[in-house]
């Protein structure tokens, strides 16, 4: 990278909205800058709830990020995390009708079926596949097997629209564009997690302020996530219950937390808040310990609910706010069962920091790892020139910003309605497809009676009736569902597959017909025959 190229992100947090540059440098990044802003009520549970102070306070970052290293940013990599966002399992099947060689746009086919989802208020973020079925054979890499019916098993990750729509909002009105929106806990799992970990089976656990998130891998992929609506926040919450002030809770979660205390350890002095009310140690502990146990508790249920849980062999991975908590891994290991357990304290990454940024930087601990992960997926310059400088800084107002919202979410919801009608079109166009299915095979079995018993005049007759019915399931409506999915990516295969089907049927059927034919003009033969030998013998 040129000396004047970095790369730059942007976390938006619950608890503190942060940035951070750094350049490649040998293959290696360099971590040149930091800053972070703390607003209030700004953002909840990965969502923007106030614009525009969210835009003020990504705007402030911006300006100490160029402040450090004296280049103006035009761009910035931006994490996208929540209480919405979570996994969805899709299985896809297809019948190839004969015994066939599976193509890669048959497999991307249905990959991008399985994009559809049933929850008209989400969108699919990323997709992961996770297994391929073959004729009942579990296979890696489906391309170039032999065989009639394939399954495909993906793992969506879906959010609420209005998460990133928010996002879009704030940063058209900030100073800065957005470089690529990336996913943050797949991020930090691929900056904090080894290889074996993520191949023996591992679950990363970020225990966050307004949120705790789970990702479970196994086999080097990703195979549940979900975000739940529960962090470390909710502690100063309960604790603000018992004569705790707001700016008091967090000073006393860190002084008192202990996720697996012992039962003879007990204070005799009570905790002074600074209006000179006192509250009982004990009963601090109990509230901090009630509310750890439910997190704990939800964690738990949650790997259940993902099927991994005894199939963990590398454990649980702690990060977060949370993960400081005292005998945090012992509490994990006791509620869990899972034996190995450990707190990420840094990535899993070579990489660089300018001095002075301290030792540890915030980004180089378990509450700064997700900003950090961010930055090292980042791969294009963010800086700007002069001129993109210039454009940055005329920017429309806040209202401007909410009429192009506005037009925006019209322009979504009409092509949610075309995306519908393509949906609609697509299921009504694999019910004809299971019916030309059904009439192939009543057809090659038809074909196969009359066959063997081409000399049962009702065998005849049954083939025949085949013969002038099979092509019915080829219509007119079938043509117009080819025409109209043809036209589009998502569903061509889906086309493709249909015209293949119905070619496959004619075929099977002229065979049929064929076959026919010729058992009527044989078995006319051997009657006139049969009728001749007959008047022979009567003769004499």
């Amino acid at each position: 990278m040129a000396d004047k190229d970095f790369i730059v992100a942007i976390e938006l947090g619950s608890s503190r909205i942060s940035g951070i540059a750094g350049k490649k440098k040998d293959g290696v990044m360099q971590v040149v800058a930091y800053a972070e802003e703390n607003p209030v009520q700004c953002v909840q549970r990965g969502v923007i709830l106030n614009i525009e102070k969210t835009y003020q306070s990504i705007n402030s970052v911006i300006a100490k990020l160029e402040a450090t290293i004296n280049v103006p940013i035009a761009r910035a990599y931006v994490g996208v995390a929540g209480q919405s966002v979570r996994s969805y399992r899709s299985i896809i099947k297809r019948n190839m009708v004969t015994h066939s060689y599976i193509t890669a746009e048959c497999v991307e086919g249905i990959r991008k079926e399985s994009y559809d989802i049933p929850f008209s208020d989400c969108q699919v973020l990323q997709n992961y596949p996770q297994d391929y079925i073959v004729d009942s054979n579990l296979v890696p890499e489906p391309v170039g097997i032999m065989g009639t019916n394939i399954e495909g098993d993906f793992i969506n990750i879906i959010a609420n629209k209005k998460l990133l729509s928010n996002i879009t909002t704030t940063f058209d009105a900030s100073k800065v564009k957005i470089a690529d929106v990336l996913l943050a806990p797949y991020e930090l799992c691929e900056q904090v997690l080894t290889d074996i970990e993520k191949r023996s089976g591992c679950a990363l656990v970020d225990l966050g302020a307004d949120t705790t998130t789970v990702v479970v891998y196994k086999n080097k992929v990703i195979r549940f996530l979900v975000t739940l609506p529960i962090g470390m926040n909710c502690i100063n919450k309960d604790l603000s219950a018992i004569s705790l002030l707001d700016e008091e809770a967090e000073e006393v979660k860190k002084m008192y937390a202990d996720a697996f205390p012992s039962s003879t350890e007990t204070d005799s002095e009570p905790f002074v808040t600074n209006v000179g009310t006192q509250v009982n140690v004990d009963v601090i502990r109990t509230v901090i310990d009630a509310r750890l146990t439910e997190i704990i508790a939800n964690v738990n249920n949650q790997l259940e609910r993902s099927g991994y849980a005894d199939k963990l062999l590398a454990g649980l991975v702690l990060v977060g706010g949370g993960s400081q908590i005292k005998n945090i891994e012992v509490a994990f290991q006791n509620a869990t069962k899972v034996e190995k357990v450990r707190i990420a304290s840094n990535v899993d990454v070579l990489y660089q920091k300018a001095s002075g940024m301290g030792n540890p930087a915030v980004f180089e601990t378990p509450v700064g790892l997700s900003v950090l992960s961010l930055l090292l997926a980042g791969k294009e310059n963010c800086a700007g020139d002069s001129k993109e400088e210039e454009a940055a800084q005329v920017k429309p107002d806040l209202y401007d910003q909410m009429q192009q919202e506005t037009e925006r979410e019209k322009l979504r919801m009409e092509q949610e309605a075309r995306d519908r009608a393509d949906m609609q079109c697509a299921i009504e166009f694999d019910g004809i497809k299971n019916k030309i299915r059904a009439q192939y095979d009543t057809v090659v079995k038809a074909l196969e009676e009359l066959r063997k018993h081409g000399n049962d005049k009702k065998v005849r007759e049954a083939a025949e009736n085949v013969c002038g019915s099979a092509l019915n399931v080829i219509t007119e409506e079938f043509q117009q569902h080819v025409d109209t999915l043809s036209s589009k990516e998502k569903y061509k295969q889906s086309a493709v597959e249909g015209s293949h089907l119905a070619q496959k049927l004619r075929e099977a059927n002229a065979q049929l017909c064929d076959a026919v034919a010729k058992a009527k003009e044989d078995n006319k033969f051997f009657s006139r025959f049969g009728r001749w030998i007959s008047d022979i013998v009567s003769e004499n």
